[in-house]
């Protein structure tokens, strides 16, 4: 009995799929094999596409870099910078806030124990940041998970993490205030992150 690919991306089940260790994907950065140029991430030990960063995408990193810029002093930015979540999850948040003395530096990546706060702005990928990202951010430890839904117009803010899961998620709207757990003090609307 054969096997007929319906298109030149299908494969069928019993193709194995090579998986990646955390420090072998790493490596693969170091030396060159995967640049700045290959949009990718290392998912469950898989090598998976990025999905493509549009115009509202874009926008929405200049602009929460300059709502946050008062924070400099006391947080550095890293702006889809690679931090290895765990063994075999390798990913780009979109944007993360660090303890001003977190670990990353010019020899090792951020820690997830430094993010203070971390944001994936979604247009087409906003069922790879709820189902396969946010089980992977809770197990590590990340205390405050955004998904900006750049298609509503809405901010998901998941804090507390639990096993897999947040026990406080909330989903605000233009109108509503944000805080960050982070920067309680600091004022932020959910308005500003859109204009």
């Amino acid at each position: 009995m054969s096997t007929t690919l319906r298109t030149s991306t299908e494969f069928p089940d019993f193709l194995p799929l090579t998986r990646f260790s955390t420090q072998r994907y790493l490596q693969m950065i170091q030396s060159g094999v995967l640049g700045p140029d290959d949009k990718v991430e290392l998912i469950g030990g898989v090598i998976c596409d990025m999905s493509p960063a549009g115009i509202p995408h874009n926008e929405f990193l200049i602009n929460i870099v300059d709502l946050f810029a008062p924070l400099l002093k006391e947080f550095r930015f890293a702006v889809q910078a690679t931090l290895p979540v765990r063994e075999g999850q390798v990913y780009d948040p979109d944007f993360m806030l660090l303890r001003r003395n977190a670990g990353g530096s010019k020899r090792d990546y951020p820690r997830p124990e430094d993010v203070m706060l971390l944001i994936e702005a979604a247009e087409s990928s906003l069922q790879r940041d709820q189902e396969v990202k946010l089980p992977v951010y809770a197990v590590a430890g990340i205390q405050e998970y955004w998904i900006v839904d750049l298609v509503r117009e809405e901010i998901i803010v998941h804090r507390d993490p639990e096993g897999e899961t947040y026990r406080s998620v909330k989903t605000l709207r233009k109108g509503d205030q944000l805080s960050l757990l982070a920067a309680p003090g600091f004022p932020l609307t959910v308005q500003q992150t859109f204009e």
